[in-house]
């Protein structure tokens, strides 16, 4: 069964399946380990943090190895939209696990 990973807007971006983190579509960005999420290349990109993938000033960042993609899985059926997280200071950094490493973007956000 998956497990939806929300923005901080309340909207469904992805899911998890076993530690993998896939779009909406199933295409599987990233991967968690304890409390951090890390890009399948092995960089670092925010902490899993009520069902959300964030930036928390107290994370521990660090690039770990990189891995092979895992298949594709079959989307889940369509969430609902959570109520809105009210602002708890902690930037939304799902967004980073699909954009390309040498995208501006994810420059400034991994500096």
């Amino acid at each position: 069964m998956a497990m939806y990973v929300y923005s901080t807007r309340g909207e469904p971006v992805g899911f998890v399946m076993e530690t993998f983190i896939h779009t909406m579509e199933g295409q599987p960005v990233g991967r968690i380990m304890g409390s951090r999420v890390h890009r399948l290349d092995g960089s670092y990109v925010g902490e899993f943090f009520k069902d959300m993938v964030v930036a928390k000033p107290d994370g521990r960042p660090r690039n770990v190895f990189p891995i092979p993609s895992p298949p594709r899985r079959v989307p889940p059926p369509k969430s609902f939209n959570k109520r809105v997280v009210l602002h708890n200071g902690y930037e939304d950094t799902f967004h980073l696990l699909t954009v390309a490493v040498d995208e501006p973007e994810y420059q400034e956000a991994a500096e």
